[in-house]
């Protein structure tokens, strides 16, 4: 929206100048992605499973197509059943959607969030939708229907277009010069050079500076805070917040129980936080295995974070583990902290049931007037007897 809000002021600017000033928007799509409506689609031409099309749409810097109203449904229902398209056939491809059985409810794999428009086939009544995922049914006008998530189908990525603002600058003297000869590459006069100085900043720029992109990400400042605060339900270790189950889930129902309390099954990014952890858990008078958020990509050969598919930077599974495992050990498995081993990684199937460690960012607090209390090193509890 800030860049919108930029664009439009840019605007406002330039038709100050002399002249009649015309605009062309344009949606740019990355390589392989078709421009649908003012979205980027990608339409893979082999199969794969749900989670590894999760994985592949993220590698393409998008996710797999969440469908949220019905305009988009019949856009894209109208593209991939044209017959200007032959390349785009007529079978099942997976989107963002997938169950979860334990709430009843569908909801978009990448964020969690509830599907509130489900467009489906006739489905049969009672059926059960456990470990089933949404895929839009070509021979069906592409409305949506429940498959296995372990079945191979096609997919599609979606993500955001670039805007391409072109604007046509007329002369009063010199009614053909537009913006367009500065970015045409062919060699300036020394006047034209002025003039797409002053419209883009750099002379004969082969590149359209005004392609609005999304913002790259700043690296955080450093904060002088006295505090981290967590949530009520939540532990505080350093600049995060723990919550510790105190029931058992597959990987797949922790992902959505911390998802539902806006949080997310740990990432645990280097040593240091691994150790921090770890000593709090040995500290535990019950020892429970606890799933993280980290799950094998066997296509790929990585451990990755489920919630972002980023490859793990560092990886708390022994040493021996990994280099004694045959090459398919870890096929859909997921990582816990196991407490028979000091609460060391190591990994398990992923519809096993375990205890989970949900994670959000603390909040942070400078307290002001000079005074700060510190938390007491102990606490005595007397009790009355009798």
């Amino acid at each position: 929206m800030f860049l919108l809000t930029v664009s439009v002021f840019w605007v406002l600017v330039v038709s100050t100048v002399d002249g009649s000033p015309d605009t062309i928007t344009r949606y740019i799509c990355p390589k392989s992605f078709h421009l649908v409506g003012k979205q980027c689609y990608h339409f893979s031409d082999y199969v794969e499973q749900w989670m590894f099309s999760h994985f592949y749409c993220q590698l393409l810097n998008s996710s797999l197509s969440k469908i949220e109203s019905n305009r988009e449904q019949k856009l894209l229902r109208d593209f991939v059943t044209n017959n200007n398209q032959p390349a785009f056939n007529k079978s099942e491809r997976w989107i963002d959607g997938t169950y979860d059985w334990k709430q009843a409810r569908w909801k978009w794999g990448s964020t969690g969030e509830l599907v509130m428009d489900t467009p489906f086939t006739k489905r049969n009544v009672g059926e059960n939708y456990k470990w089933h995922c949404i895929a839009l049914d070509g021979n069906k006008k592409n409305k949506w229907t429940a498959r296995k998530c372990t079945e191979k189908k096609p997919f599609i990525c979606e993500t955001s277009s670039n805007i391409y603002v072109e604007f046509r600058l007329f002369d009063k003297k010199k009614k053909k010069f537009n913006i367009t000869k500065c970015t045409s590459g062919k060699p300036l006069s020394m006047q034209e050079e002025r003039k797409c100085t002053k419209l883009l900043g750099t002379p004969g720029n082969n590149e359209p500076s005004n392609l609005v992109q999304k913002p790259s990400p700043t690296r955080p400042t450093r904060r002088n805070v006295d505090t981290w605060v967590c949530p009520p339900y939540m532990v505080s270790l350093g600049n995060k917040c723990y919550s510790f189950s105190n029931k058992e889930a597959t990987f797949e129902e922790a992902h959505f129980e911390c998802r539902k309390n806006k949080t997310k099954l740990a990432i645990i990014r280097n040593k240091a936080h691994d150790d921090n952890l770890r000593r709090f858990l040995n500290n535990f008078i019950e020892k429970q295995p606890r799933w993280i958020g980290a799950l094998y990509d066997w296509k790929s050969d990585k451990w990755k974070w489920a919630l972002t598919g980023q490859p793990l930077t560092y990886n708390g599974i022994p040493a021996s583990i990994l280099r004694n495992a045959p090459p398919d050990a870890f096929e859909w498995k997921a990582i816990f902290m196991d407490p028979k081993m000091d609460n060391q990684w190591n990994a398990d199937i992923q519809t096993k049931k375990k205890r989970f460690i949900c994670q959000v960012k603390a909040k942070a607090v400078k307290k002001f007037g000079g005074v700060f209390l510190r938390p007491p090193q102990a606490t005595i509890k007397i009790i009355s007897q009798g």
